[in-house]
C-alpha cells in the first residue's frame, strides 16, 4: 500500500487518505440509522398488524355475542345451525358478514367448536379437524382447543404449493356457545409491509450514501486541487528554470508555507540570473580585450598584403579601357578589397564603438549592387534571389559601406541556411512616415528557439569554421545607425529578418 502510494500524483494521495475517513464514518452512521429506523418500523407494523387480527378477533366475539343475546335458547355449540327459521336466517347473515370479513391477501376468520369441528369456515365449515397437524407433524388445533386463546405459529402447505408457508393465528374463546373464534394469516403478508418499509429503508440509505460520497468526493477533489495547483505551477516554472529560463517567476499568492518558498526560489533565480550576467559580462569583457590584440595583429598583418593586391588592382585598372570586358573584374576585386581591408578595420574598432559615416544613399541601387555580387558567390549555389523593392523608396542617411556589410552578412547567412537549394527574397518598404524597412526572407532550414536569443553575441556560432563575429558586428553597425534588427524563424520553414532604419537622424 505504501509502495502504490508513493508512486501516485500528490492529489490522487489526499483522496486515498482522505476518502476513506468522510465515507465510512457516513456508512456507519447511515448504518446505525438505518437498523435502528427499520427495527422500529417493523415493530410498529408488526404492532398494527396483531392489533389489527385481535380487532377482527373482537369484531367476531362482538357478532356472536349480539346474536347469542337475540337467541339466548339457538343450538349453535354444538351443530352451528340453528332449527328456528328466523335464527337461521339472522345466524345464516351472521355467517356471510364473518366470512365477508378479509385479512391481508388470503387470511380468513374462522370458527369451531372445543371439539375441533368447524362452525365457520370458508371452504370445510363442519369438518373435524382436531387431529390436524401442520407441515412439520404437530397438532396445532388441539393446542388451539386446548388452550382456548392465544397466538399460534406454524408452517402450512396448500394444495399444489411446493414449499410451506408460516402461518401466524391469534384465537379468543366465545364460552356462551364454547366456540373458539381464531383469525389467520400467513406471516409473509403480516410482515409485508413491514419488509416494505425495510426495503424503502435500504433503498434511501444506499441513495444516502451515493450521494453523499459522491459529494465527499468531489469536494475532497476540489480541495486537493486547490491544495496541488499552486505545487504543480511550482514544479513547470523549476522545469523552465532548470532549462535556462531565468526570467520564470512563482505566483506568490497569500502568507502560507507555499507562499514563503515561493519567494525563496524566486529570490534564487534572481541571484543565479545576476551571477550569470556577471559571468557573462566578464566572459564578454575578456573576449574583447582578446580581440583588441587579436585585432591589432591581424589588421597589422593583413593591411599589408591587402594594400599591395590593391595597388596592382589601381595599376591594372589605369592601365585598361573601361570598355575592356576584364575591366569590370578589376574593379570588383579593388572594391572587395577594399571591403576586406574595411572589415579588418571594423574587427579592430569592434570594441572601440565605430561611427558610421552618414551620406545619403539610394537603399533600393546599393541592394541591388549586393544582390548582384552575392548572387555569384559560392554559398549561394542552388538560391534563387528574389527582389521586391518599393518604388520611390526616400534616401538614407547612412553609411554605405557598413551597411553593405550588414546586408551581405545577412544574404551569406540566409545562403548557408539554403544548403539544398531555395529562395531568398529581398524587400524594401517604408513602414512609416520616418523608417525604412529592409526584410531578407529565405526558404531555409529555420533557427531554434533557444538560438534566436544568443546568435547576436559575439563568438557565437552553429557554423564549423564560423567566428561568431558576423551577426554582431550586424547588430551593432544598425545600432549606431539608430535602427533596429529582429528575427523571426520557425525551424523547417524558413526565417526572416526585418532591418529598419531611420531615414534622417543626427550625427553620432
Amino acid at each position: 500500500m505504501t509502495g502504490f502510494l508513493n508512486n501516485i500524483k500528490l492529489r490522487w494521495k489526499l483522496l486515498a487518505l482522505v476518502l476513506p475517513l468522510v465515507i465510512i464514518p457516513i456508512i456507519i452512521v447511515a448504518a446505525m440509522i438505518g437498523y435502528i429506523a427499520n427495527h422500529q418500523a417493523y415493530l410498529g407494523v408488526t404492532q398494527a398488524s396483531k392489533d389489527d387480527l385481535q380487532h377482527m378477533v373482537s369484531f367476531t366475539i362482538d357478532l356472536l355475542d349480539a346474536h347469542n343475546q337475540d337467541f339466548p335458547h339457538g343450538a349453535h355449540s354444538t351443530t352451528g345451525t340453528a332449527t328456528d327459521p328466523q335464527e337461521a336466517a339472522a345466524f345464516a347473515a351472521l355467517k356471510k358478514k364473518i366470512l365477508a370479513k378479509k385479512v391481508g391477501a388470503t387470511g380468513y376468520i374462522f370458527c369451531m367448536n372445543s371439539t375441533g369441528t368447524l362452525t365457520i369456515h370458508p371452504d370445510e365449515e363442519g369438518k373435524n379437524v382436531f387431529d390436524a397437524r401442520d407441515s412439520s407433524g404437530f397438532p396445532f388445533i388441539r393446542e388451539m382447543c386446548e388452550k382456548k386463546r392465544g397466538w399460534i405459529r406454524y408452517p402450512w402447505k396448500n394444495v399444489g404449493s411446493m414449499t410451506p408457508r408460516m402461518k401466524i393465528v391469534h384465537y379468543e374463546y366465545f364460552k356462551p356457545w364454547n366456540w373458539i373464534v381464531a383469525v389467520g394469516s400467513y406471516e409473509d403478508e403480516f410482515y409485508s409491509e413491514a419488509k416494505k418499509i425495510k426495503q424503502h429503508i435500504m433503498i434511501s440509505m444506499m441513495l444516502l450514501i451515493i450521494i453523499v460520497g459522491a459529494a465527499a468526493t468531489m469536494l475532497v477533489f476540489r480541495v486537493s486541487a486547490l491544495f496541488t495547483r499552486p505545487i504543480t505551477h511550482m514544479i513547470e516554472v523549476i522545469r523552465k528554470v532548470k532549462h535556462g529560463n531565468l526570467e520564470e517567476k512563482m505566483a506568490v499568492d497569500g502568507q502560507d508555507e507555499l507562499a514563503e518558498m515561493a519567494g525563496a526560489f524566486n529570490r534564487m533565480t534572481d541571484i543565479i540570473r545576476h551571477n550569470k550576467e556577471m559571468e557573462a559580462s566578464l566572459a564578454q569583457q575578456g573576449k574583447m580585450a582578446s580581440l583588441g590584440v587579436l585585432s591589432s595583429g591581424v589588421a597589422h598583418e593583413i593591411n599589408n598584403p591587402l594594400g599591395v593586391i590593391l595597388g596592382y588592382a589601381g595599376y591594372i585598372e589605369g592601365k585598361m579601357p573601361e570598355d575592356d570586358p576584364n575591366y569590370k573584374y578589376i574593379h570588383e576585386i579593388k572594391r572587395e578589397s577594399k571591403r576586406c581591408k574595411k572589415i579588418v578595420q571594423d574587427l579592430l574598432s569592434y570594441a572601440r564603438t565605430p561611427r558610421p559615416s552618414l551620406e545619403l544613399v539610394d537603399l533600393n541601387h546599393l541592394l541591388t549592387q549586393i544582390v548582384d555580387f552575392a548572387a555569384n558567390h559560392t554559398d549561394m549555389r542552388g538560391v534563387r534571389i528574389i527582389t521586391k523593392f518599393a518604388p520611390a523608396l526616400p534616401h538614407v542617411m547612412l553609411d554605405g559601406d557598413q551597411m553593405r556589410q550588414v546586408a551581405i552578412n545577412l544574404i551569406l547567412n540566409a545562403g548557408g541556411a539554403m544548403q539544398e537549394g531555395g529562395v531568398l527574397t529581398v524587400a524594401t518598404e517604408q513602414s512609416d512616415a520616418e523608417h525604412v524597412q529592409i526584410a531578407f526572407a529565405d526558404s531555409g532550414c529555420g533557427i531554434p528557439q533557444e538560438s534566436i536569443e544568443k546568435i547576436f553575441e559575439p563568438f557565437y556560432t552553429t557554423k564549423e569554421r564560423g567566428t561568431g563575429l558576423g551577426l554582431a558586428i550586424t547588430r551593432q553597425i544598425i545600432e549606431q545607425h539608430h535602427g533596429e534588427i529582429a528575427i523571426e524563424s520557425r525551424p523547417g520553414q524558413g526565417t526572416t529578418v526585418r532591418v529598419t532604419l531611420p531615414i534622417e537622424h543626427e550625427e553620432l
